[in-house]
């Protein structure tokens, strides 16, 4: 109690931190406020160095994480990011950390790695990363940093942390992200922030220094600092933005813009915008062919598969076309994809991520054609990056890896020669100063040295190989049977095929509605079983339940909401797409489609996805109320705002929500063992069992217990490897003999041929004896990109 007394005071008497000394903010000599259930910030030493230690109380609580403020008074405006001293022995009882910025009404949150080691470790983190809540006023305006660590296990550890610096401070380039222009309107801002990533990432690639800069944030002060600003997808940006960047442009600044020109910036630019154009058919816009005034160093022609254009125009004397945009037939549409001029370079839609490796060296050709001098620090960035792999940043410690691990593998040892030499002709190049000849071999170098690393991997015998297949038909332009043997030839055991929604089905069914596309296309689940039968594939068909989808027919969804089986969220807004689960039709409906499935064809296991609430705000609708009402024997006079005031009411309140969702599950293992003996029962689960059995209704622990499960497999899409480590060992202890073969996030991290980063997850689960992984999502790019790689050696066959 005393100390906690003294934390006030201190909080009365110590003035919110600026920017002074070492540190932006030095946390030894600031308060930190706990948030609601968490203890005291505590003064301490570890390893040598003065320290804050927070402590986390999971053990005997209910609280979802322990989380502390501290008031600040700090501009990041021109900054890349922060950084930070961490120590924390025993992360394993933390899921993820976090770290939120306050400015204004709302917040920029972005996680964070806590490597477990007996020393403190540097944590960085990137302004480009950060997901926004609520409507901050910006990076120049942080007024509250909250630290948090968010529930793992239901026991107790602490971590400590020194002082905050900014980092990035003298950076050159600006990526002006679309922050305030769209603030509140959360949809937009993932698309947004998708789209800045790629470009961070890019830069990442290519070692060049850059700043995420809020469009509230720009002035023509900051933008003095710069040489360059990139617009990866700004639909809406102010008129004093606009000005500030004209500004920018006709005093000696450059600027890289993608999709969006906005009208003020045309005469700057020297081009001028024409007209929104939609793909007439798929395919109209495939790839960007150089035109014949071309982007120095830019590829040739470069995949993308885009489904519309703003189309802009070049200014005579001004500016040139310097890319076309061709249809997947290889022919040109007379359509601009790049125009450039002597301060400008746009491309008329956004950048994707699809065919990665042209896509860089033509995002590095835009770039360097606006500032030479960033070819050279690109050349020497890619050049540092080719020995990039796993703890190793230099280009010898992963060589002397490689050939280790690759104990004389032929083809490694052939890959391993070709990645010296071509290293050696990029240096080469380099010190000559033909920096785009440089960049090209170093592209070349490092993709010889990740086909060494992938030679140099052992395949294990009887482990359980699967991707997810969120299409009903399979890769786009190819058969069942194509898609298959893929897998197959590569090592790959199983598919889980997504067959079936809420509100629609790929099959002939007789519960639920049936795709129009079937009439054309046929039944997908025979289709695909039968290739897996052919090629030895297991086949577990995938339903999302309660969540009906795109697929679902208007009509069905419309009926379901006047029956009153759809959901409504805690503040009233109805949630027209969702089932509710305590609706006894609809628990039914999801018990039978999948049934039926075990029942119609001889697949190796059914597998459930979405099988729980969409959080803590559902489902609260009339028949939801009248059910509780009922299964507790009480009436509650103020729904729903009840059953989060009183806490026996909200035990009671979740318990019921689990309940609804455990009778579908055990109903579905019961049902369909009897109707197709040896049938296998998954799921796919949320990663944090001990938060999302409360937060998302789905006790998947129980589900193991109860053997209503065959394996489980928890979505750990996370691209940090030790995060990924830790989930792993939580979920087998939850799983307790169920075997847990854990989704890796392919499909999701920034780089979805990150082939490197998905055999270190897959040696993971190898460390922890899981028995066998599963992998999203398959796709063409993964199919191409990805899967030859890793037939190469980790999952290659005998």
């Amino acid at each position: 109690m005393a100390q906690r007394i003294l934390l006030l005071l201190l909080l009365a008497i110590i003035p919110a931190a600026s920017a002074s000394g070492p540190y932006a903010v030095d946390f030894t000599k600031v308060a930190f406020e706990p948030m609601g259930g968490s203890r005291d910030a505590q003064s301490a030493e570890i390893a040598g160095r003065p320290a804050v230690r927070l402590p986390c109380n999971f053990s005997g609580t209910r609280i979802d994480r322990a989380s502390w403020d501290v008031k600040v008074n700090l501009d990041l405006t021109m900054s890349r990011g922060v950084m930070f001293d961490f120590y924390c022995a025993d992360p394993g009882p933390v899921a993820y950390f976090m770290i939120y910025f306050r400015s204004g009404g709302g917040w920029y949150g972005v996680s964070f790695d806590a490597p477990a080691s007996e020393q403190w470790s540097t944590v960085t983190v990137e302004k480009s990363a950060a997901r926004v809540e609520g409507k901050p006023a910006g990076w120049g305006r942080i007024d509250t940093i909250r630290i948090s660590a968010w529930r793992g296990q239901d026991s107790d550890t602490a971590f400590y942390v020194e002082g905050l610096s900014r980092v990035g401070d003298d950076s050159k380039i600006g990526v002006i992200r679309a922050d305030a222009g769209l603030a509140g309107k959360t949809s937009e801002m993932r698309i947004v922030d998708t789209y800045a990533a790629t470009v961070g990432r890019f830069l990442d690639r290519a070692g060049l220094e850059h700043l995420v800069i809020d469009d509230g944030d720009v002035t023509p002060e900051r933008l003095r600092h710069l040489s360059l600003i990139i617009l990866p997808y700004n639909p809406s940006i102010s008129d004093g933005v606009v000005d500030a960047i004209d500004g920018f442009l006709r005093t000696g600044g450059r600027m890289m813009s993608f999709y969006v020109l906005p009208e003020g910036l045309e005469g700057a630019a020297g081009m001028k915008n024409e007209a929104y154009i939609r793909q007439a058919y798929d395919g109209a816009f495939a790839a960007m062919g150089a035109s014949d005034g071309p982007l120095t160093g830019a590829p040739r022609m470069t995949k993308q598969a885009s489904w519309n254009i703003r189309n802009v125009l070049p200014v005579e004397g001004r500016s040139r076309v310097a890319a076309w945009w061709y249809d997947d037939k290889g022919d040109s549409t007379g359509k601009a994809a790049i125009v450039v001029s002597g301060t400008a370079v746009h491309m008329t839609h956004v950048l994707l991520a699809d065919d990665n490796e042209n896509k860089f060296q033509l995002f590095l050709a835009m770039l360097g054609n606006m500032c030479p001098d960033l070819w050279r620090d690109a050349a020497r960035g890619c050049i540092d990056a080719i020995g990039v792999i796993g703890d190793h940043k230099a280009f010898a410690a992963a060589r002397n890896h490689i050939d280790q691990l690759a104990a004389g593998n032929a083809g490694a040892v052939r890959a391993m020669k070709r990645a010296v030499t071509m290293r050696d002709e990029a240096v080469a190049r380099l010190e000559a100063g033909e920096y785009s000849d440089a960049i090209l071999v170093a592209g070349d170098a490092r993709e010889a040295l990740v086909e060494a690393y992938c030679f140099a991997h052992k395949p294990q015998a009887a482990e359980h190989r699967a991707f997810w297949c969120h299409s009903a038909f399979g890769l786009d332009g190819r058969t069942w049977d194509e898609a298959i043997k893929i897998l197959a030839d590569n090592g790959f055991t199983a598919i889980l095929p997504n067959m079936l929604w809420a509100g629609v089905a790929f099959y002939p069914s007789e519960t639920l509605p049936v795709s129009e596309r079937i009439k054309e296309r046929g039944d997908q689940v025979a289709q695909c079983l039968a290739a897996c039968r052919k090629y030895g594939v297991e086949c577990h068909v995938w339903k999302v339940n309660y969540n009906m989808g795109w697929a679902s027919p208007k009509e069905f969804i419309a009926e379901m909401k006047k029956q009153g089986r759809t959901q409504r969220s805690f503040d009233g807004t109805e949630n027209d797409e969702w089932l509710c689960p305590s609706h006894p039709d609809n628990g039914q409906l999801e018990i039978d489609s999948m049934v039926e499935i075990a029942r119609k064809y001889a697949v190796d296991g059914i597998h459930f996805d979405y099988i729980r609430y969409p959080g803590r705000e559902g489902c609260f609708c009339d028949g939801c109320r009248q059910r509780f009402e009922k299964a507790t024997g009480r009436t509650i006079e103020n729904w729903p705002a009840e059953v989060r005031r009183d806490d026996v009411l909200q035990e009671q309140w979740l318990a019921f929500r689990r309940e609804q969702i455990d009778a579908v599950v055990s109903a579905v293992a019961e049902q369909a063992r009897n109707v197709r003996p040896g049938v296998k029962i998954s799921a796919a689960v949320f990663r944090n069992w001990p938060t999302d059995r409360d937060g998302m209704g789905q006790d998947w622990k129980l589900w193991c217990d109860k053997k209503w499960l065959d394996f489980v497999c928890p979505m750990d899409y996370t691209a940090s490897n030790s995060q990924f480590e830790r989930m792993v060992v939580n979920q087998q202890e939850w799983s307790g003999d169920v075997p847990c073969y854990p989704g890796i996030g392919l499909s999701v991290w920034p780089d979805r041929t990150d082939v490197v980063k998905l055999i270190e997850q897959i040696s993971i689960t190898r460390k922890h004896k899981t028995g066998g992984f599963t992998v999203f999502n398959y796709g063409n790019l993964e199919a191409g990109k990805v899967l030859p790689q890793l037939g190469k050696g980790i999952t290659r066959k005998p």
